[in-house]
C-alpha cells in the first residue's frame, strides 16, 4: 500500500504551511483584476483541504456555492468540516471524489475553476486543463496557481552560500533527473508552471495573463513568525517520499542504471546535509530569503 492510501496524496503539503502562502495584498489586487466578484460558483480541482478555495471565497459574489473535487477519498471525511466552515459565511459546500481529467460536472456549469498546484502531479495536463474548459462557463474564468520547482536549487542559504560550483551542479543535475523521472513515471511536472500560459492557449482560452506570487517566507533566527514557525513544521517532516507515495530512488531508477548510481553517490555524499541543517537551525545561524516562483495564469473561455 502506497502511503498515500494511508494518510492522503500530498497530505505532508496540507499542513497550516499552505496557509502561509500568499500576500493577502497580492489576493486583493488578484481578485480586483480579475472582477472575482462577478463569479456566483467555483469549481476547486484536486482541492485536498481546500486551502485555496477558502482564499478566494471571500473575493466572490455574496452567498456564491463551493464546489470540490479531488480522487483521493480520504479528503471526503472532512466534508462536514468545510460545510460548517463555508456555511457560517452564508454560502454552500459541495465535495466530489472524481479524477481531475473526467470532472462529473455538465459542460458550461461554473464562473470560476481553479487550481493549486493540482497540474504538476498529473500524467496529462492538458486532458486536466480541457476538461476545466469544459465546464467553465462561456466567459468564466480559468486561475491555475503551479509553481517552478527547479528554481529552488539556485536559491542560497547560509549553508549553501560558499559551496563550490560543483556542488551547486550536482544539486541542481539531482533536481532536473528527479523531474524528468517524475515526469516519465507519470506522476507530473513539477515545474509546469513555465509551460502553462502556452497550454492554455493551445486549449483555446482567451485573454490569458500571468503573474507571479510575490510572497517570500525568509527565514532568520529567532524564527518565531507564525509563517516561519509553519515552515519549520513542515521542513520536520521531510523524507524520501514523493507525495505521490513514491521513492525518489524510483524517479532514478526509471532512467537507467547511470542515473540510479548518480543517485545512490548523491546520497552517500551529502548524507548530513538535513543534520546540518537542524545544527544551524538549532543554533540560529541559519537564514535565506525564502524566495519561490509560483505562477498565477488565468484565462477566459470564449463567448462564441
Amino acid at each position: 500500500m502506497h502511503r498515500e492510501d494511508k494518510i492522503g496524496h500530498s497530505a505532508q503539503y496540507f499542513g497550516n504551511y499552505r496557509d502561509h502562502w500568499w500576500n493577502q495584498s497580492f489576493l486583493e489586487a488578484l481578485a480586483s483584476r480579475l472582477s472575482l466578484y462577478q463569479c456566483a460558483n467555483v469549481l476547486d480541482v484536486g482541492c485536498g483541504m481546500c486551502h485555496w478555495s477558502k482564499l478566494l471565497f471571500p473575493f466572490l459574489k455574496a452567498e456564491a456555492e463551493v464546489f470540490a473535487v479531488d480522487n483521493d477519498p480520504i479528503w471526503a471525511k472532512y466534508q462536514e468540516e468545510h460545510i460548517a466552515y463555508f456555511s457560517q459565511k452564508g454560502a454552500s459546500f459541495h465535495f466530489d471524489c472524481a479524477s481531475a481529467d473526467r470532472l462529473p460536472y455538465e459542460d458550461n456549469t461554473f464562473d470560476l475553476v481553479t487550481c493549486q498546484t493540482l497540474l504538476i502531479h498529473v500524467r496529462d495536463p492538458e486532458q486536466v486543463i480541457a476538461e476545466m474548459k469544459r465546464v467553465l462557463k462561456p466567459g468564466g474564468i480559468m486561475l491555475c496557481a503551479e509553481p517552478n520547482n527547479q528554481v529552488q536549487h539556485l536559491i542560497r542559504s547560509s549553508l549553501s552560500a560558499t559551496d563550490s560550483i560543483d556542488e551547486t551542479i550536482e544539486h541542481i543535475k539531482y533536481a532536473l533527473l528527479y523531474e524528468k523521472g517524475k515526469k516519465r513515471y507519470g506522476h507530473g511536472d513539477n515545474s509546469l508552471g513555465d509551460l502553462l500560459p502556452g497550454l492554455l492557449a493551445q486549449l483555446g482560452l482567451e485573454n490569458i495573463e500571468v503573474r507571479i506570487s510575490d510572497k517570500a517566507i525568509a527565514m532568520y533566527p529567532p524564527y518565531d513568525k507564525q509563517e516561519q514557525l509553519a515552515t519549520l513544521r513542515q521542513w520536520a517532516q521531510g523524507g524520501h517520499a514523493s507525495p505521490s507515495g513514491t521513492d525518489n530512488r524510483d524517479y532514478f531508477a526509471i532512467l537507467g542504471k547511470e542515473y540510479l548510481e548518480f543517485y545512490e553517490n548523491y546520497h552517500k555524499k551529502y548524507v548530513n546535509k538535513l543534520d546540518q541543517l537542524l545544527v544551524a537551525l538549532e543554533d540560529e545561524v541559519y537564514h535565506a530569503a525564502g524566495g519561490a516562483l509560483m505562477y498565477v495564469v488565468s484565462g477566459r473561455k470564449n463567448v462564441n
